[in-house]
Protein backbone atom coordinates (compact mmCIF):
# COMPACT_ATOMS: atom_id res chain seq x y z
CA UNK A 1 0.00 0.00 0.00
CA UNK A 2 1.03 3.60 -0.74
CA UNK A 3 2.80 5.29 2.22
CA UNK A 4 3.32 8.99 2.81
CA UNK A 5 5.05 11.00 5.72
CA UNK A 6 3.52 14.67 6.73
CA UNK A 7 4.60 16.95 8.99
CA UNK A 8 2.62 19.07 11.78
CA UNK A 9 4.71 21.39 13.85
CA UNK A 10 3.95 23.09 16.88
CA UNK A 11 5.52 26.21 18.16
CA UNK A 12 5.00 26.43 21.75
CA UNK A 13 6.14 26.49 25.52
CA UNK A 14 3.21 24.02 26.08
CA UNK A 15 3.13 20.25 25.56
CA UNK A 16 -0.79 19.70 26.19
CA UNK A 17 -1.53 20.24 22.29
CA UNK A 18 0.69 17.57 20.73
CA UNK A 19 -1.48 14.58 22.38
CA UNK A 20 -4.49 16.79 21.39
CA UNK A 21 -3.28 16.03 17.61
CA UNK A 22 -2.50 13.15 18.22
CA UNK A 23 -5.85 11.65 19.40
CA UNK A 24 -7.51 12.45 16.15
CA UNK A 25 -4.83 10.51 13.99
CA UNK A 26 -6.01 7.28 11.68
CA UNK A 27 -4.29 4.37 10.14
CA UNK A 28 -3.96 5.00 6.52
CA UNK A 29 -1.91 5.69 3.34
CA UNK A 30 -1.11 9.21 5.14
CA UNK A 31 1.37 9.14 8.56
CA UNK A 32 2.08 12.57 10.59
CA UNK A 33 4.87 13.21 12.66
CA UNK A 34 4.33 15.68 15.37
CA UNK A 35 6.64 17.49 17.57
CA UNK A 36 6.52 20.51 19.92
CA UNK A 37 9.27 23.29 19.73
CA UNK A 38 10.11 26.77 20.84
CA UNK A 39 12.81 27.43 18.25
CA UNK A 40 12.03 28.89 15.01
CA UNK A 41 15.39 28.31 13.49
CA UNK A 42 14.85 24.92 11.36
CA UNK A 43 13.69 21.75 11.05
CA UNK A 44 10.01 23.14 10.68
CA UNK A 45 9.96 24.69 6.51
CA UNK A 46 8.79 21.36 5.48
CA UNK A 47 5.71 20.90 7.80
CA UNK A 48 1.92 20.99 6.27
CA UNK A 49 0.33 21.73 9.27
CA UNK A 50 2.27 24.46 11.73
CA UNK A 51 0.48 25.27 14.64
CA UNK A 52 2.18 29.05 16.32
CA UNK A 53 1.29 29.12 19.87
CA UNK A 54 3.97 31.23 20.92
CA UNK A 55 3.91 35.49 20.69
CA UNK A 56 5.60 36.92 17.49
CA UNK A 57 5.47 40.51 16.16
CA UNK A 58 5.18 39.00 12.50
CA UNK A 59 3.60 35.56 10.62
CA UNK A 60 4.99 36.65 7.15
CA UNK A 61 8.15 35.24 7.59
CA UNK A 62 7.12 32.18 9.02
CA UNK A 63 4.64 32.47 6.09
CA UNK A 64 7.28 32.84 3.52
CA UNK A 65 9.53 29.80 4.26
CA UNK A 66 6.55 27.65 5.01
CA UNK A 67 6.18 25.06 2.09
CA UNK A 68 3.01 25.63 -1.03
CA UNK A 69 -0.11 24.43 0.72
CA UNK A 70 0.44 24.23 4.46
CA UNK A 71 -1.51 26.05 6.75
CA UNK A 72 -0.60 27.86 9.41
CA UNK A 73 -2.49 28.43 12.76
CA UNK A 74 -1.71 31.43 14.86
CA UNK A 75 -3.64 31.21 18.52
CA UNK A 76 -3.49 34.74 20.43
CA UNK A 77 -4.78 36.80 23.06
CA UNK A 78 -7.31 39.08 21.57
CA UNK A 79 -6.63 41.59 24.48
CA UNK A 80 -2.66 42.12 24.18
CA UNK A 81 -0.96 40.17 20.77
CA UNK A 82 1.32 42.24 19.62
CA UNK A 83 2.14 40.33 16.17
CA UNK A 84 1.32 43.00 13.46
CA UNK A 85 0.30 40.85 10.60
CA UNK A 86 -1.74 37.99 11.72
CA UNK A 87 -4.80 38.68 9.91
CA UNK A 88 -3.48 38.58 6.67
CA UNK A 89 -0.26 36.08 7.45
CA UNK A 90 -2.12 33.40 9.30
CA UNK A 91 -4.64 31.15 7.60
CA UNK A 92 -6.74 30.72 10.75
CA UNK A 93 -6.75 32.67 14.22
CA UNK A 94 -7.83 30.92 17.50
CA UNK A 95 -7.95 33.31 20.53
CA UNK A 96 -7.05 31.73 23.61
CA UNK A 97 -7.68 29.41 25.20
CA UNK A 98 -8.29 27.18 22.64
CA UNK A 99 -11.31 24.94 22.32
CA UNK A 100 -9.88 21.52 22.52
CA UNK A 101 -12.75 20.40 20.30
CA UNK A 102 -12.59 22.79 17.85
CA UNK A 103 -8.60 22.63 17.27
CA UNK A 104 -9.56 18.64 16.95
CA UNK A 105 -12.35 18.91 14.21
CA UNK A 106 -10.32 21.68 12.68
CA UNK A 107 -7.12 19.10 12.47
CA UNK A 108 -9.31 16.56 11.47
CA UNK A 109 -10.47 18.37 8.66
CA UNK A 110 -6.84 19.06 7.44
CA UNK A 111 -5.75 15.77 7.53
CA UNK A 112 -9.20 14.90 5.24
CA UNK A 113 -8.40 16.94 2.88
CA UNK A 114 -4.89 16.10 2.99
CA UNK A 115 -5.78 12.34 2.42
CA UNK A 116 -8.34 13.66 -0.24
CA UNK A 117 -5.43 15.02 -2.27
CA UNK A 118 -2.94 11.97 -1.84
CA UNK A 119 -6.12 9.53 -3.05
CA UNK A 120 -6.82 11.89 -6.12
CA UNK A 121 -3.05 12.18 -6.89
CA UNK A 122 -2.42 8.39 -6.21
CA UNK A 123 -5.49 8.01 -8.52
CA UNK A 124 -4.22 9.31 -11.23
CA UNK A 125 -0.61 7.87 -10.67
CA UNK A 126 -2.47 4.44 -11.11
CA UNK A 127 -4.42 5.27 -14.05
CA UNK A 128 -1.31 6.63 -15.89
CA UNK A 129 0.92 3.66 -15.32
CA UNK A 130 -1.93 1.62 -15.77
CA UNK A 131 -2.37 2.77 -19.44
CA UNK A 132 1.31 3.34 -20.13
CA UNK A 133 1.73 -0.53 -18.93
CA UNK A 134 -0.85 -1.23 -22.10
CA UNK A 135 0.27 -3.01 -25.01
CA UNK A 136 -2.46 -1.15 -27.05
CA UNK A 137 -3.09 2.79 -28.20
CA UNK A 138 -5.12 4.44 -25.20
CA UNK A 139 -6.56 7.98 -25.57
CA UNK A 140 -9.33 9.83 -24.07
CA UNK A 141 -10.88 12.54 -26.30
CA UNK A 142 -13.37 15.28 -25.36
CA UNK A 143 -16.23 16.18 -27.01
CA UNK A 144 -14.31 18.16 -29.67
CA UNK A 145 -12.48 15.34 -30.65
CA UNK A 146 -9.30 17.10 -28.53
CA UNK A 147 -6.60 14.46 -27.01
CA UNK A 148 -6.86 14.87 -23.83
CA UNK A 149 -4.40 12.05 -22.63
CA UNK A 150 -2.47 9.06 -24.30
CA UNK A 151 -0.68 6.67 -23.56
CA UNK A 152 3.03 5.24 -24.23
CA UNK A 153 1.95 3.39 -27.08
CA UNK A 154 -0.41 6.11 -29.03
CA UNK A 155 2.88 8.16 -28.85
CA UNK A 156 5.36 5.78 -30.46
CA UNK A 157 2.78 4.37 -33.19
CA UNK A 158 2.39 7.86 -34.19
CA UNK A 159 5.40 8.91 -34.18
CA UNK A 160 5.19 11.69 -31.60
CA UNK A 161 6.43 12.94 -28.10
CA UNK A 162 3.02 13.27 -25.66
CA UNK A 163 3.16 17.06 -25.48
CA UNK A 164 3.47 17.03 -29.14
CA UNK A 165 0.06 14.84 -29.19
CA UNK A 166 -2.15 16.04 -26.16
CA UNK A 167 -4.64 18.87 -26.79
CA UNK A 168 -4.64 18.16 -30.58
CA UNK A 169 -7.07 16.19 -32.81
CA UNK A 170 -6.77 13.04 -35.12
CA UNK A 171 -5.89 15.48 -38.07
CA UNK A 172 -3.00 16.69 -36.52
CA UNK A 173 -1.71 13.95 -35.13
CA UNK A 174 -2.27 11.53 -38.19
CA UNK A 175 -0.89 14.33 -40.11
CA UNK A 176 -3.85 14.04 -41.92
CA UNK A 177 -6.92 16.04 -43.76
CA UNK A 178 -9.71 14.05 -42.76
CA UNK A 179 -10.64 12.57 -39.22
CA UNK A 180 -10.73 9.04 -40.24
CA UNK A 181 -12.45 7.94 -36.93
CA UNK A 182 -15.12 10.70 -36.90
CA UNK A 183 -18.11 8.38 -37.31
CA UNK A 184 -17.59 5.76 -35.35
CA UNK A 185 -17.01 8.47 -32.60
CA UNK A 186 -20.63 9.40 -33.36
CA UNK A 187 -22.14 6.26 -33.05
CA UNK A 188 -20.56 5.90 -29.16
CA UNK A 189 -22.16 9.38 -28.59
CA UNK A 190 -25.49 7.77 -29.83
CA UNK A 191 -25.58 4.25 -28.80
CA UNK A 192 -23.75 5.82 -25.31
CA UNK A 193 -22.43 2.44 -24.06
CA UNK A 194 -19.01 0.46 -25.36
CA UNK A 195 -18.79 0.00 -29.42
CA UNK A 196 -16.35 -2.19 -31.29
CA UNK A 197 -15.35 -1.31 -34.03
CA UNK A 198 -12.62 -2.50 -37.47
CA UNK A 199 -10.64 1.07 -38.48
CA UNK A 200 -9.00 1.70 -41.35
CA UNK A 201 -7.08 5.03 -40.28
CA UNK A 202 -4.83 6.66 -42.74
CA UNK A 203 -1.44 7.71 -41.06
CA UNK A 204 2.23 8.77 -42.80
CA UNK A 205 3.15 5.52 -42.82
CA UNK A 206 0.34 4.52 -45.39
CA UNK A 207 -2.97 2.59 -44.43
CA UNK A 208 -3.59 0.75 -40.76
CA UNK A 209 -6.22 -1.49 -39.51
CA UNK A 210 -6.74 -1.27 -35.65
CA UNK A 211 -9.58 -3.21 -33.82
CA UNK A 212 -10.96 -0.61 -31.30
CA UNK A 213 -13.15 -0.40 -28.33
CA UNK A 214 -14.76 2.84 -27.59
CA UNK A 215 -16.52 3.88 -25.04
CA UNK A 216 -18.55 7.25 -24.05
CA UNK A 217 -17.49 9.77 -20.94
CA UNK A 218 -20.17 10.67 -18.79
CA UNK A 219 -20.04 13.45 -16.38
CA UNK A 220 -21.97 13.80 -12.85
CA UNK A 221 -25.35 14.60 -14.62
CA UNK A 222 -25.26 11.86 -17.06
CA UNK A 223 -24.23 13.62 -19.85
CA UNK A 224 -21.46 12.78 -22.55
CA UNK A 225 -17.76 14.96 -21.69
CA UNK A 226 -15.94 12.52 -23.81
CA UNK A 227 -14.87 9.57 -25.09
CA UNK A 228 -12.13 6.68 -23.64
CA UNK A 229 -10.61 4.34 -26.62
CA UNK A 230 -8.51 1.14 -26.62
CA UNK A 231 -7.01 0.49 -30.20
CA UNK A 232 -5.24 -2.41 -31.14
CA UNK A 233 -3.34 -2.53 -34.10
CA UNK A 234 -4.06 -5.69 -36.34
CA UNK A 235 -2.29 -4.89 -39.38
CA UNK A 236 0.79 -7.19 -39.21
CA UNK A 237 -0.99 -9.77 -37.02
CA UNK A 238 -1.76 -13.35 -38.60
CA UNK A 239 -4.79 -14.38 -36.96
CA UNK A 240 -7.76 -13.37 -34.47
CA UNK A 241 -7.29 -15.62 -31.72
CA UNK A 242 -3.24 -14.48 -31.10
CA UNK A 243 -5.52 -10.53 -31.85
CA UNK A 244 -8.23 -11.93 -28.69
CA UNK A 245 -5.73 -13.41 -26.60
CA UNK A 246 -3.44 -10.00 -26.32
CA UNK A 247 -6.45 -8.16 -26.02
CA UNK A 248 -8.13 -9.91 -23.40
CA UNK A 249 -5.07 -9.93 -21.18
CA UNK A 250 -4.49 -6.13 -21.49
CA UNK A 251 -7.85 -5.51 -20.16
CA UNK A 252 -7.75 -4.51 -16.33
CA UNK A 253 -10.66 -6.83 -16.14
CA UNK A 254 -11.55 -10.53 -15.48
CA UNK A 255 -13.26 -11.58 -18.58
CA UNK A 256 -14.92 -14.78 -19.61
CA UNK A 257 -15.65 -15.66 -23.37
CA UNK A 258 -18.27 -18.39 -23.93
CA UNK A 259 -19.80 -20.09 -26.92
CA UNK A 260 -23.34 -20.43 -28.05
CA UNK A 261 -23.74 -23.64 -26.06
CA UNK A 262 -23.00 -21.90 -22.70
CA UNK A 263 -19.43 -23.29 -22.63
CA UNK A 264 -16.30 -21.41 -21.56
CA UNK A 265 -14.11 -21.18 -24.31
CA UNK A 266 -11.55 -18.31 -22.98
CA UNK A 267 -10.92 -16.59 -19.91
CA UNK A 268 -8.02 -13.58 -19.22
CA UNK A 269 -5.32 -13.71 -16.90
CA UNK A 270 -7.32 -10.85 -14.24
CA UNK A 271 -9.92 -13.78 -13.86
CA UNK A 272 -7.59 -16.19 -13.28
CA UNK A 273 -5.99 -13.67 -10.21
CA UNK A 274 -10.09 -12.75 -9.50
CA UNK A 275 -11.62 -16.39 -9.12
CA UNK A 276 -8.47 -17.92 -7.78
CA UNK A 277 -8.87 -20.61 -10.92
CA UNK A 278 -6.62 -21.68 -13.82
CA UNK A 279 -7.33 -21.14 -17.43
CA UNK A 280 -7.28 -24.98 -18.16
CA UNK A 281 -9.71 -25.89 -15.28
CA UNK A 282 -12.29 -23.43 -16.57
CA UNK A 283 -12.26 -23.98 -20.14
CA UNK A 284 -14.06 -26.35 -21.21
CA UNK A 285 -16.59 -26.15 -18.37
CA UNK A 286 -20.31 -25.36 -18.69
CA UNK A 287 -20.50 -21.62 -17.90
CA UNK A 288 -23.77 -21.86 -15.96
CA UNK A 289 -21.85 -25.11 -13.36
CA UNK A 290 -19.56 -22.28 -12.72
CA UNK A 291 -21.01 -19.44 -11.94
CA UNK A 292 -23.85 -21.92 -9.65
CA UNK A 293 -20.64 -23.15 -8.03
CA UNK A 294 -19.17 -19.40 -7.72
CA UNK A 295 -22.17 -17.48 -6.65
CA UNK A 296 -23.99 -20.34 -5.08
CA UNK A 297 -26.72 -18.36 -2.18
CA UNK A 298 -25.59 -14.56 -3.41
CA UNK A 299 -28.13 -12.76 -4.27
CA UNK A 300 -27.52 -11.12 -7.31
CA UNK A 301 -28.51 -7.34 -8.45
CA UNK A 302 -30.18 -6.21 -11.74
CA UNK A 303 -28.88 -2.95 -12.36
CA UNK A 304 -29.99 -2.03 -16.02
CA UNK A 305 -27.40 -3.95 -18.59
CA UNK A 306 -25.46 -5.29 -15.45
CA UNK A 307 -25.57 -7.78 -12.39
CA UNK A 308 -24.23 -6.57 -8.91
CA UNK A 309 -23.14 -9.55 -6.66
CA UNK A 310 -21.75 -8.80 -3.08
CA UNK A 311 -18.86 -11.98 -2.84
CA UNK A 312 -17.77 -12.08 0.81
CA UNK A 313 -13.77 -11.81 1.10
CA UNK A 314 -12.00 -11.84 3.89
CA UNK A 315 -14.65 -10.57 6.47
CA UNK A 316 -16.02 -8.24 3.99
CA UNK A 317 -17.86 -7.97 0.78
CA UNK A 318 -16.42 -7.63 -2.66
CA UNK A 319 -18.63 -6.26 -5.18
CA UNK A 320 -18.42 -7.64 -8.57
CA UNK A 321 -20.30 -5.89 -11.25
CA UNK A 322 -20.75 -8.29 -14.68
CA UNK A 323 -22.03 -7.35 -17.73
CA UNK A 324 -22.49 -9.32 -20.72
CA UNK A 325 -21.87 -8.64 -24.28
CA UNK A 326 -23.33 -11.04 -26.76
CA UNK A 327 -20.47 -11.98 -29.47
CA UNK A 328 -21.99 -11.87 -33.66
CA UNK A 329 -20.72 -13.43 -36.38
CA UNK A 330 -20.52 -12.24 -39.89
CA UNK A 331 -24.29 -12.78 -40.08
CA UNK A 332 -25.12 -10.90 -37.20
CA UNK A 333 -26.35 -13.74 -35.54
CA UNK A 334 -25.29 -14.67 -31.67
CA UNK A 335 -22.53 -17.14 -31.43
CA UNK A 336 -21.52 -16.77 -27.82
CA UNK A 337 -21.08 -13.99 -25.08
CA UNK A 338 -18.27 -11.89 -23.35
CA UNK A 339 -18.56 -11.11 -19.85
CA UNK A 340 -16.78 -8.66 -18.05
CA UNK A 341 -16.15 -8.95 -14.43
CA UNK A 342 -14.84 -5.51 -12.67
CA UNK A 343 -14.12 -5.00 -8.70
CA UNK A 344 -16.07 -2.07 -7.90
CA UNK A 345 -15.98 -2.00 -4.17
CA UNK A 346 -13.90 0.87 -3.82
CA UNK A 347 -15.93 2.99 -6.47
CA UNK A 348 -18.88 2.01 -4.61
CA UNK A 349 -17.47 3.02 -1.44
CA UNK A 350 -16.60 6.26 -2.69
CA UNK A 351 -19.57 6.97 -4.36
CA UNK A 352 -21.36 6.18 -0.92
CA UNK A 353 -19.31 8.67 0.69
CA UNK A 354 -19.59 11.53 -1.69
CA UNK A 355 -23.78 11.03 -1.61
CA UNK A 356 -23.62 11.04 1.97
CA UNK A 357 -21.45 14.37 2.06
CA UNK A 358 -23.90 15.75 -0.29
CA UNK A 359 -26.68 15.12 1.73
CA UNK A 360 -25.39 16.43 5.23
CA UNK A 361 -24.81 19.46 6.92
CA UNK A 362 -21.25 19.87 6.88
CA UNK A 363 -21.13 21.41 10.71
CA UNK A 364 -23.98 19.35 12.53
CA UNK A 365 -24.16 16.35 10.68
CA UNK A 366 -28.09 16.31 10.39
CA UNK A 367 -29.61 16.26 7.05
CA UNK A 368 -29.35 19.77 4.50
CA UNK A 369 -32.09 21.68 2.62
CA UNK A 370 -31.08 19.47 -0.88
CA UNK A 371 -31.82 15.98 1.01
CA UNK A 372 -35.05 17.69 2.49
CA UNK A 373 -36.60 18.69 -0.38
CA UNK A 374 -35.44 15.40 -2.08
CA UNK A 375 -37.26 13.13 0.74
CA UNK A 376 -40.87 15.24 -0.01
CA UNK A 377 -41.44 15.07 -3.66
CA UNK A 378 -44.66 16.62 -4.71
CA UNK A 379 -46.00 13.00 -5.23
CA UNK A 380 -45.76 11.72 -1.71
CA UNK A 381 -47.90 9.64 0.03
CA UNK A 382 -47.71 9.95 3.50
CA UNK A 383 -50.99 9.67 5.99
CA UNK A 384 -49.78 12.96 7.56
CA UNK A 385 -47.02 15.25 7.24
CA UNK A 386 -46.25 17.34 10.50
CA UNK A 387 -43.42 20.03 10.23
CA UNK A 388 -41.66 21.79 13.47
CA UNK A 389 -39.91 24.73 12.36
CA UNK A 390 -37.10 25.86 15.20
CA UNK A 391 -35.44 28.61 15.55
CA UNK A 392 -32.95 29.78 18.38
CA UNK A 393 -33.43 32.97 20.00
CA UNK A 394 -30.91 35.68 20.35
CA UNK A 395 -28.64 33.66 18.86
CA UNK A 396 -27.11 36.66 16.72
CA UNK A 397 -26.34 38.04 20.15
CA UNK A 398 -23.85 34.76 21.06
CA UNK A 399 -22.40 35.20 17.38
CA UNK A 400 -21.67 39.01 17.64
CA UNK A 401 -20.85 38.79 21.60
CA UNK A 402 -18.62 35.59 21.38
CA UNK A 403 -17.91 34.79 17.86
CA UNK A 404 -19.06 32.38 15.27
CA UNK A 405 -16.93 29.30 16.98
CA UNK A 406 -19.34 29.58 20.06
CA UNK A 407 -22.19 29.65 17.65
CA UNK A 408 -21.20 26.69 15.90
CA UNK A 409 -20.73 25.16 19.16
CA UNK A 410 -24.46 26.12 20.77
CA UNK A 411 -25.63 24.49 16.88
CA UNK A 412 -23.66 21.53 17.33
CA UNK A 413 -25.77 21.31 21.06
CA UNK A 414 -28.97 22.02 19.20
CA UNK A 415 -28.34 19.08 16.62
CA UNK A 416 -27.65 16.56 19.50
CA UNK A 417 -30.58 17.52 21.49
CA UNK A 418 -32.90 17.29 18.68
CA UNK A 419 -31.74 13.68 17.62
CA UNK A 420 -32.33 12.66 21.43
CA UNK A 421 -35.85 14.41 21.13
CA UNK A 422 -36.68 12.75 17.85
CA UNK A 423 -34.95 9.41 17.28
CA UNK A 424 -35.40 7.94 13.87
CA UNK A 425 -36.78 11.05 12.47
CA UNK A 426 -36.07 13.10 9.44
CA UNK A 427 -34.16 16.61 10.71
CA UNK A 428 -32.68 18.92 8.84
CA UNK A 429 -30.24 22.45 8.90
CA UNK A 430 -32.21 24.59 6.73
CA UNK A 431 -29.29 27.02 7.42
CA UNK A 432 -28.06 29.83 9.98
CA UNK A 433 -30.16 28.91 13.23
CA UNK A 434 -33.07 27.50 11.53
CA UNK A 435 -34.00 23.38 11.97
CA UNK A 436 -36.95 21.25 10.12
CA UNK A 437 -38.47 18.02 12.22
CA UNK A 438 -40.24 16.26 9.91
CA UNK A 439 -42.71 13.34 11.16
CA UNK A 440 -44.79 11.22 8.48
CA UNK A 441 -46.51 9.28 10.99
CA UNK A 442 -50.35 10.38 11.75
CA UNK A 443 -50.08 12.25 15.43
CA UNK A 444 -52.13 14.45 17.24
CA UNK A 445 -51.74 18.14 17.43
CA UNK A 446 -51.71 17.95 21.59
CA UNK A 447 -48.55 15.52 21.01
CA UNK A 448 -46.87 17.89 18.85
CA UNK A 449 -46.86 20.65 21.21
CA UNK A 450 -46.33 18.16 23.89
CA UNK A 451 -42.84 17.23 21.70
CA UNK A 452 -42.31 21.08 21.06
CA UNK A 453 -42.44 21.97 24.47
CA UNK A 454 -39.90 19.16 25.32
CA UNK A 455 -37.19 20.10 22.91
CA UNK A 456 -37.73 23.51 24.27
CA UNK A 457 -37.09 22.69 27.42
CA UNK A 458 -34.43 20.26 27.14
CA UNK A 459 -32.59 23.23 24.85
CA UNK A 460 -32.87 25.44 28.06
CA UNK A 461 -31.30 22.57 29.78
CA UNK A 462 -28.48 22.13 27.26
CA UNK A 463 -27.66 26.05 27.20
CA UNK A 464 -27.63 26.32 30.74
CA UNK A 465 -24.86 24.54 31.00
CA UNK A 466 -22.73 26.85 29.13
CA UNK A 467 -22.63 30.43 30.59
CA UNK A 468 -22.36 31.65 26.82
CA UNK A 469 -25.91 30.17 26.11
CA UNK A 470 -27.34 31.38 28.56
CA UNK A 471 -29.33 34.80 26.39
CA UNK A 472 -30.38 31.45 23.93
CA UNK A 473 -33.70 29.78 23.77
CA UNK A 474 -35.89 27.87 20.74
CA UNK A 475 -39.27 29.24 19.47
CA UNK A 476 -40.95 26.60 17.47
CA UNK A 477 -43.63 27.11 14.87
CA UNK A 478 -46.12 23.66 14.06
CA UNK A 479 -48.08 23.23 10.95
CA UNK A 480 -49.88 19.68 10.18
CA UNK A 481 -51.49 17.92 7.01
CA UNK A 482 -53.40 15.18 5.83
CA UNK A 483 -53.67 16.32 2.56
CA UNK A 484 -51.80 14.22 0.00
CA UNK A 485 -51.55 17.24 -2.57
CA UNK A 486 -50.20 19.77 -0.18
CA UNK A 487 -46.76 20.90 -1.47
CA UNK A 488 -44.23 20.47 1.39
CA UNK A 489 -42.86 24.54 0.31
CA UNK A 490 -46.62 24.98 2.09
CA UNK A 491 -46.29 23.53 4.76
CA UNK A 492 -42.80 25.20 5.77
CA UNK A 493 -44.60 28.53 4.94
CA UNK A 494 -47.47 27.74 7.63
CA UNK A 495 -44.90 26.60 10.16
CA UNK A 496 -42.69 29.56 9.62
CA UNK A 497 -45.90 31.99 10.10
CA UNK A 498 -46.42 29.85 13.40
CA UNK A 499 -42.91 30.40 14.07
CA UNK A 500 -43.04 34.11 13.75
CA UNK A 501 -46.21 34.09 15.95
CA UNK A 502 -43.83 32.25 18.60
CA UNK A 503 -41.40 34.74 18.53
CA UNK A 504 -43.60 37.76 18.48
CA UNK A 505 -45.89 36.81 21.68
CA UNK A 506 -42.70 35.77 23.48
CA UNK A 507 -40.57 33.29 22.24
CA UNK A 508 -38.71 30.41 24.14
CA UNK A 509 -42.49 29.04 22.92
CA UNK A 510 -44.67 26.88 20.34
CA UNK A 511 -47.23 27.86 18.57
CA UNK A 512 -49.61 25.92 15.78
CA UNK A 513 -50.66 27.33 12.62
CA UNK A 514 -54.70 27.41 12.27
CA UNK A 515 -56.13 28.87 8.78
CA UNK A 516 -57.48 32.12 9.81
Amino acid sequence: MYQEERKITIFSEHTDLEPLIQSVMEEGPVTYIVYTTTSMQTGWQDSDIIICDIPVEKLASIKKEMKAGSYLFYIHSPADDVCQDMDMAADELLPRPVSAGYLKKRIRRLMDRIRLEEDLWLSGTYLDVLIDSMPDLVWFKDNSGIHVKVNNVFCHTVGKERRDVTGKDHCTIWDVEVDDCEATEAIVRRERKTCQFNELVKSRSGMRQFRTYKSPLFDRDGNIMGTVGIGHDVTVLENMSTEMEILLNSMPFAILVKDGDDIIVDVNLKFEEYFNISREKAVGRPYCEWYDTMFKGLETIQKNDTEEIHLPCNGSDRIIEITHEPIYDIFESIVGELTIYRDITEESLLKEQLNNNSNTDFLTGLCNRRYFYECFSENHNYEQISILYIDLDYFKMVNDTYGHQIGDEALIMVAATLKKCFPGTLIARLGGDEFLVARTDPVTEEELIRQADTLIAGLQDAFNTNSCFKVLSASIGIAYTTDPLKKIDDLIKESDTALYKAKETGRSKSCVFHVS
